[in-house]
């Protein structure tokens, strides 16, 4: 990505947020459809559990847990290639400044205020009270598995976080206009990371949980609301962008993980009752 190029769409980004906020929400819910459709495809390929493996295959968890390694490695990589790219003269750092600096120029404050309310779908006492909440309920209600993988998404999410930022230690860009405020290291964005594990959680939940006709309604919803999040932080001013799509591919394979060994465990404790029942 040329400088010049960089500059060219961080203008055009900047002088139509709402439009690309709009297009930006049509975007994630695309993707939350496709994740959908994924999810049902892997739950319904092939023969049940118990018919391909022995219910005694305790390796079948190792095997998970190996595959979520593997994602967090590669994810790893990926957001140390992104850290660096974000540096000044890279290719991300180029459109990193240039976006920034067409906001701080270009951005109405009617539009900054309207995503400083939107923005409040990222915070952290809100989603720790959800996080709880959530816990709680479906605790109560005897999901107990479900339960722990929700809580161990979102607090698993949030330490990943803290980490990343501690050690790559980015300075956030300047944001002078008094709308919106934010203290802390940039990368990888808080916000964007934890809503996306949040809401997509939730979408999950629901294909657990309610009728199969909620499941495409809770997906759009939250691809909506991760981009809503994520974009908010950016026309802000309080990110840059590529602090937001790293908080997004952090998120991602981190929440992939915790649902591959929940499906995991789900089917393996399910071939086990079916075991029982039989004997």
């Amino acid at each position: 990505m040329a400088d010049l190029d960089a500059a060219t769409l961080g203008t055009l980004l900047a002088q139509h947020p709402l439009g690309w906020w709009v297009a930006g929400m049509a975007a994630g819910a695309l993707t939350a459809w496709a994740c959908l459709a994924g999810l049902r495809a892997a739950r319904q390929a092939g023969p049940p559990l118990r018919e391909r493996v022995p219910v005694q295959a305790h390796w079948l968890m190792l095997v998970a847990m190996a595959a979520c390694a593997g994602m967090l490695v590669l994810a790893g990589a990926a957001i140390a290639e992104l850290a660096e790219s974000g540096h000044p003269g890279g290719a991300w750092g180029a459109l990193d400044d240039a976006l920034a600096a067409d906001l701080r120029a270009y951005a109405d404050v009617a539009v900054l205020q309207w995503f400083a309310i939107a923005t409040h779908l990222g915070d952290s006492w809100a989603l720790a009270a959800l996080t709880v909440l959530v816990t709680a309920l479906l605790w109560w209600r005897g999901h107990r598995l479900l339960a722990m993988g929700w809580l161990v998404a979102m607090a698993g999410n949030g330490a990943l976080t803290r980490i990343l930022k501690a050690l790559f230690e980015r300075v956030r860009p300047e944001h002078v206009h008094g709308i919106a405020q934010a203290d802390g290291y940039s990368f990888p964005s808080g916000h964007s990371s934890a809503s996306m594990t949040a809401y997509a959680m939730l979408a999950y939940l629901a294909t657990r949980l309610l009728p199969r006709s909620w499941h495409l309604p809770a997906a759009l919803l939250a691809g909506a609301a991760v981009f809503t999040t994520g974009w908010s932080r950016v026309v802000l001013q309080v990110h840059y962008a590529s602090d937001v799509l790293a908080g997004w591919l952090l998120a991602a394979t981190w929440m992939a993980c915790t649902v591959v060994v929940m499906e995991s465990v789900s089917r393996w404790r399910g071939a086990r009752a079916s075991a029982a029942g039989k004997a």
